[in-house]
């Protein structure tokens, strides 16, 4: 019986080991698994591929996900997740509604103090006096794309200011997102408010509503339609429509005198997310990184101290800006969207 026992123990004691080293396995590629860093974003399609194929180069032992949803969808995903969210960091978050959720939730953004804010310019941080809760990833201003051969067809000339898109001729061939749904919407209807008082401003977009075809959700549609022909004239964002300029014969770019309306979007963490270090490495890579370039290919409009020259041909040098109302002020968009009827 003893001759038996000592070989029954050895091979006990060999399972044993077995089972502690698949166990151990097991654990190892759950904790790979796990390294997981999820981005709620409301960046347009190719603005998302661009960071996706940075981030994975850089991190290509950690799953990254980038999740994209329109601006309002932004907003109330965050407002519901809360700090339970599956997002760990919010990247495009228009700035009103940053602040939108700061007020009702105040803790729910870690704070980057220890950022370094002295790379951004000066017109952009008019929020940094109050607290250090987001950092801004791109300003965009606004312009309209006009399709050129459409207006021909039609006898009609381009458009050059905010007025002439008032004019009778182009009834049904102006096409804008909306602002209950769009920040670059919102900071049209913003903008007029701005330049023209806010009683004016509504009687403005009361005498454009006839020559509106359609109120998009999503900022970007109006710059499409008028590429497809569907309509002639679209109010989106500068650096969108310069893009279709150059790629598309027959398009050009209005840039009214009166200035540019603009908007503001921005970027950060929930508390508590960036206790796991590579959710803390991947923001900081956004940071510090990864946006100048990418406002370099895209949103070139000036948000940093040092900011680099625009890529994109035919991007304007300077542009007259609107001083914008309520920029920060989620009181005052409410109460504008309040107003809003169509």
């Amino acid at each position: 019986m003893k001759k038996l026992l000592i070989p029954l123990v050895l091979m006990l004691c060999c399972i044993s080991l077995l089972l502690a080293g698949c166990g151990s396995a097991e654990s190892a590629a759950s904790s790979k698994s796990n390294d997981r860093v999820v981005i709620y974003t409301a960046a347009e399609d190719e603005r998302i591929s661009y960071l996706q194929t940075e981030l994975d180069k850089k991190f290509p032992d950690t799953e990254i996900v980038i999740q994209s949803l329109g601006t309002g969808q932004l907003l109330s995903k965050l407002q519901a997740e809360g700090a339970n969210s599956d997002c760990d960091i919010f990247y495009d978050l228009e700035v009103v509604n940053a602040e939108i959720i700061l007020n009702a939730n105040p803790d729910l953004f870690v704070d980057l103090s220890d950022y370094d804010f002295s790379i951004y310019d000066s017109s952009v941080t008019g929020y940094t006096d109050r607290h250090h809760k987001y950092a801004v990833n791109g300003k965009t201003a606004g312009a309209f794309l006009v399709n050129t051969k459409m207006l021909e067809e039609l006898g009609l000339p381009v458009p050059a200011s905010y007025e002439d898109m008032l004019k009778p001729e182009y009834a049904g061939l102006i096409s804008m997102p909306s602002p209950k749904s769009s920040g670059t919407g919102y900071s049209y209807y913003n903008g007029m408010i701005t330049i023209l008082g806010e009683e004016a401003g509504m009687q403005y977009f009361e005498a454009l509503n006839p020559n509106i075809k359609e109120y998009t959700t999503s900022g970007s549609a109006p710059a499409k339609a008028a590429v497809r022909g569907d309509v002639a004239i679209a109010y989106g964002l500068l650096w969108q429509c310069v893009n279709y300029a150059n790629e598309n014969e027959g398009m050009t770019v209005v840039l009214p005198d009166q200035g540019l309306a603009f908007d503001l979007f921005t970027m950060g963490m929930i508390s508590g997310h960036e206790t796991n270090e590579s959710v803390k490495a991947v923001f900081d890579t956004l940071y510090y990184e990864l946006n100048k370039p990418q406002c370099a290919l895209f949103n070139p409009d000036k948000i940093y101290a040092d900011m680099p020259a625009a890529e994109i041909p035919n991007y304007p040098e300077s542009y007259g800006e609107i001083t914008m109302n309520g920029l920060f002020d989620f009181q005052y968009k409410q109460r504008l969207l309040d107003q809003w009827a169509y």
